[in-house]
């Protein structure tokens, strides 16, 4: 992954959130690259992948976002079992946006999910990992994308 290929994932933040509630603004702050410890929140949603490129894609928010999201979905009741469904939700979602435009080797694992900040997950070593700062309502979230291309 290079800069210019984070703007796929960026691009996908902002259709997702414009499809919830287009009136309600998505600010994505500029990412950055931050190799040692992630920026997880309280539910983590996790895609891996695989082919030509090898990692994850993760969404990590707290519960009070994704409430809001299920509210504005209109989806009741909300648990934890629906908070954690829809992570993964979005997680896949964001994932599958980035396939469409990486091609069909960019392959993508069911979700995930893990709560609280000690998600255990292998990220490649070797990789520039991604955190996009989302902020919706008031509300932060990250996107991580720590992919390494494979050279064979």
């Amino acid at each position: 992954m290079d800069d210019n290929d984070i703007q796929v994932f960026i691009n996908g933040v902002r259709r997702y959130f414009d499809s919830i509630k287009r009136d309600v603004r998505v600010v994505i702050e500029p990412p950055f690259i931050k190799d040692e410890d992630k920026p997880f929140l309280e539910y983590t949603g996790i895609i891996g992948i695989s082919g030509k490129a090898h990692g994850a894609v993760c969404f990590t928010a707290n519960g009070v976002m994704l409430e809001n999201i299920l509210r504005f979905l209109n989806e009741t009741p909300i648990n934890r079992d629906v908070i954690c469904d829809l992570v993964g939700e979005i997680a896949n979602t964001l994932s599958g946006n980035a396939r469409e435009e990486f091609g069909r080797d960019f392959l993508i694992s069911v979700p995930i999910v893990s709560t609280g900040q000690n998600v255990r997950f292998q990220f490649p070593s070797d990789s520039r990992n991604y955190v996009i700062p989302i902020i919706w309502q008031a509300e932060k979230a990250f996107l991580l994308v720590c992919i390494k291309q494979d050279t064979r």
